[in-house]
């Protein structure tokens, strides 16, 4: 049965400062920093979550957590889990290039990996998600390379061994294509790997909101929701069609609730449709990417879209 549930991204401007990083396409590291307010505590999101979505069941995601695997947040955050009730449904972990070509690199991002699969197995996780490679990274080619396969199969044992089922999502760059991405999962192999369908990380949406990223120093200012307004989707909803049969968790992507209340770009009634016409009755997980005004309220917006879309009882 379909069930709903939050991603602390969605919110992310009121738990504080964010920083992430990505190898770009000439191999560097690059790192992006965002100085969000802190209003609430990850320790406090379960708890608020339940109370302003009615949901049961989160997702957080691994950068929000500063210090990385030795922030003290960590603990608070599996006590406010625990004491709340609420269900650790998805960790998206964004840690190394496991397209990288040398091995004792790609070696290390295994095991940092691994590292943080374990301590969110250990919170009660259902899923982990991680990246078939940095979206920009410079090693990937038409299909997916034999090192990236056999990264996915020795994580995806390391989860199940930890109680926790490891997924990939289409999140820029080569995962965008759904050809290669259904390629991967094939020579993955299901029992190791499964599929996180995000509805919005298309390249239609993705190439836009990466070139707003990587615009350089004292280009003029660009209102992101403008630049997604007269996109054509239409490669977006047949890249739902392609991947739908074989998704086992949805995000449910928004880039703009506007005044009105009208959710945008993605018709997330056409997509959850379309999930729906292959048999999906899995979790969807709301992950609202918009910015200004008030998250909480913007997010239960189009949490209000995604449960009459997919008929969920509140």
């Amino acid at each position: 049965m379909t069930s709903l549930s939050m991603s602390s991204y969605s919110v992310r401007e009121h738990l504080g400062p964010v920083e992430f990083s990505f190898t770009d396409p000439e191999g560097e590291t690059k790192t992006f920093s965002f100085p969000y307010q802190s209003l609430t505590t990850l320790a406090e999101f379960p708890a608020r979550a339940k109370e302003a979505f009615g949901v049961d069941q989160i997702e957080t995601v691994a950068f929000q957590f500063r210090g990385g695997l030795e922030d003290p947040e960590l603990d608070a955050f599996a006590e406010g889990l625990s004491a709340s009730g609420v269900r650790l449904l998805n960790v998206a972990i964004d840690a190394g290039d496991l397209l990288e070509a040398d091995d004792a690199k790609r070696a290390a991002d295994v095991a940092e990996l691994k590292r943080w699969i374990t301590r969110f197995a250990e919170m009660g996780a259902r899923f982990v998600r991680v990246n078939p490679g940095s979206p920009f990274s410079p090693h990937h080619g038409e299909q997916p390379p034999v090192h990236l396969v056999e990264a996915l199969v020795e994580l995806g044992d390391h989860a199940a061994a930890q109680g926790a089922r490891l997924l990939v999502e289409n999140h820029g760059g080569p995962s965008s294509d759904p050809d290669w991405m259904l390629g991967l999962l094939d020579a993955v192999g299901s029992e190791h790997l499964g599929l996180l369908l995000d509805l919005g990380n298309f390249d239609a949406l993705m190439q836009p909101v990466m070139a707003l990223m990587f615009q350089p120093p004292g280009a003029p200012e660009i209102d992101p929701v403008a630049l997604l307004e007269n996109v054509d989707l239409t490669s977006v909803y047949a890249g739902i069609e392609a991947l739908a049969p074989r998704a086992e968790l949805v995000h449910v992507k928004a880039h703009d609730v506007d005044d009105e209340g009208v959710v945008r770009p993605v018709d997330l009634g056409r997509a959850i449709g379309i999930l729906r016409d292959h048999g999906f009755d899995g979790p969807l997980t709301i992950e609202y990417e918009g910015s200004g005004g008030d998250p909480w309220a913007k997010s239960a917006r189009v949490l209000e879209v995604a449960r009459e879309a997919a008929e969920v009882r509140a």
